[in-house]
């Protein structure tokens, strides 16, 4: 006997086309490929009905206090949401209101192919659960279906339970930041171009949380035929110490423990050629005094 093709009764299952006649007369008399059709009705029936109306069994509050633990919810959320209130027992589904029960009614099958409840011998001799005569004995290949439709059918089930017991999902809450030990303000300068050039910056002298000192440094980029160095020198200029090379328009140096800014409040930013001299070039781009602060 050649059976109806899987893909079609998935369709049929989910109602997308009806059944022809000579369909509805090969299901009336094929055990296997009726048995098909019904897991796949039952499952699309299973899947489309109303999650409020589905008598569900009550876990055990072991359950809640595992899932409590492994998502390391709030204390404030450690009591079973599912223990039925104090003084009274959870309502059996057949106490009930007939209207908050779902109907035990099957459809007959949006595709129109009847209901076709199984047979009371299931599997006739020979003729294994899950296989057809195919005229080789190969087993049914209907399983992938009744899997993928499992499949859905466990996802939807879980994303009902999830909403549920942990509720619609809310929009995220801004937690506030804790704070902690914060950079010190120490000095402030400004950078005045100096002849030839045109950009002017800032710089300020920061005290870390952990005691060290940075001196951050910005100061817009322009042409130049070398590199700019960070420098601090005396007031007169006649001592200089590099702090480092200011590659973009910002920058961050650290300030070595025993140099005293009190003797070098000048900062100075250099245009150095690039012949391996680490002495000044001379050639200044802008310069500032440290003011200092607090």
């Amino acid at each position: 006997m050649e059976h109806l093709d899987d893909e079609l009764l998935a369709l049929l299952a989910l109602g997308e086309r009806p059944a022809s006649a000579e369909e509805r007369l090969h299901l009336d008399g094929c055990h296997d490929c009726a048995t098909t059709l019904d897991a796949l009705l039952n499952t699309v029936y299973v899947a489309t009905l109303n999650p409020d109306q589905v008598p569900l069994e009550v876990p055990g509050s072991h359950n809640w206090a595992a899932i409590h633990s492994a998502l390391g919810l709030s204390p404030a959320l450690a009591a079973d949401p599912l223990r039925p209130p104090r003084g009274g027992e959870a309502p059996h589904a057949e106490d009930q209101p007939a209207g908050d029960r779902p109907s035990e009614d099957r459809p007959a099958g949006a595709a129109g192919a009847q209901w076709h409840p199984a047979p009371s011998n299931p599997h006739p001799a020979g003729r294994q659960p899950g296989q057809r005569h195919t005229g080789q004995g190969f087993p049914r290949r209907g399983s992938w279906i009744l899997g993928l439709a499992a499949g859905v059918l466990l996802g939807a089930a879980g994303a009902w339970t999830a909403v549920t017991v942990l509720g619609p999902a809310q929009p995220p809450v801004a937690q506030p930041t804790p704070s902690g030990p914060t950079a010190v303000l120490l000095a402030e300068a400004s950078l005045a171009p100096l002849a030839g050039h045109s950009a002017s910056g800032s710089a300020l002298v920061e005290k870390l949380p952990d005691g060290s000192r940075q001196l951050v440094v910005s100061l817009p980029e322009e042409k130049l035929t070398g590199f700019r160095e960070v420098w601090v020198g005396s007031a007169d200029l006649s001592r200089m110490v590099s702090l480092g090379v200011l590659g973009q328009g910002t920058g961050s140096f650290v300030i070595p423990g025993a140099l005293d800014l009190a003797d070098y409040p000048v900062l100075d930013i250099s245009d150095e050629p690039y012949d391996g001299d680490p002495a000044h070039s001379a050639e200044s781009i802008a310069r500032g005094k440290f003011a200092a602060q607090g």
